[in-house]
C-alpha cells in the first residue's frame, strides 16, 4: 500500500497521545544497561528521546545514583524541575502509589496512605497528572509475563521477585493464572 498523498504526514494525522514509561522501576540497570537510565542526566535524556518519538505524557519514576528506585521526594523535585526544563511540551505524570522514604535521619517512612498520597502534592514543579492505581499495586506482574520475558534478568531469581508473585487470585477471577507460582 502506498500512501503517496501525504496521510502519514503527523499534520495530516488524528491526534494521538503516546504516554511513555521509560524507567521501569521494577527492573535493575543491569537487567537492561543500555535502556535503563539511572543518572539524573540520562533520566532527562530519556525523557527527551521518548519526547522525540512522539511521546506527550511522560509516567516519572527517579532513580538514585546507586541505580535503585528513589523514594525521595526532593529527587523527584529535581527530576520534575529538569523535565520542564528539557521537555516543557511534555504532559508528566507520577504515580499515585508511590511511598516515600525519610529525608533526614530521625524521619519515619510514609508508605502507602493517605499521607504519603498527601505528600504529591508537595512536588514542586508539580507534575499534570498523577495516576490513580486501583489494586494494581497488589497484581502480580509476572502473569502478565512468560518465562522468556524474564530470563537473565533480576526477576529471574525468585527472591528478587516482588512480594505479590507469591500471591494469587481465587480461581475463575482475572488474574489466577500464573507461570512463575510462588
Amino acid at each position: 500500500m502506498n500512501f503517496l498523498d501525504g496521510a502519514l504526514f503527523p499534520e495530516n494525522q488524528k491526534k494521538l497521545v503516546i504516554t511513555a514509561a521509560p524507567y521501569g522501576p521494577e527492573w535493575i540497570p543491569s537487567d537492561f544497561p543500555e535502556d535503563i537510565a539511572v543518572s539524573m542526566d540520562e533520566q532527562v535524556q530519556k525523557a527527551v528521546d521518548c519526547y522525540s518519538a512522539g511521546a506527550s505524557v511522560l509516567h516519572v519514576h527517579v532513580r538514585e545514583a546507586d541505580g535503585k528506585v528513589s523514594k525521595r521526594l526532593s529527587k523527584f523535585n529535581e527530576l520534575l524541575a529538569r523535565l520542564r526544563v528539557a521537555v516543557p511540551d511534555m504532559v508528566l505524570q507520577v504515580g499515585g502509589s508511590i511511598s516515600f522514604a525519610p529525608e533526614s535521619e530521625g524521619e519515619a517512612a510514609k508508605w502507602l496512605s493517605d499521607d504519603t498520597r498527601h505528600m504529591l502534592a508537595e512536588l514542586t514543579p508539580k507534575p499534570d497528572q498523577v495516576t490513580v492505581t486501583v489494586n494494581t499495586v497488589q497484581m502480580n506482574i509476572l502473569e502478565q509475563m512468560e518465562p522468556a520475558d524474564i530470563a537473565e534478568t533480576s526477576l529471574a531469581d525468585p527472591r528478587r521477585r516482588p512480594p505479590t508473585a507469591r500471591w494469587s487470585s481465587p480461581p475463575g477471577r482475572a488474574g489466577s493464572r500464573s507461570t512463575f507460582g510462588g
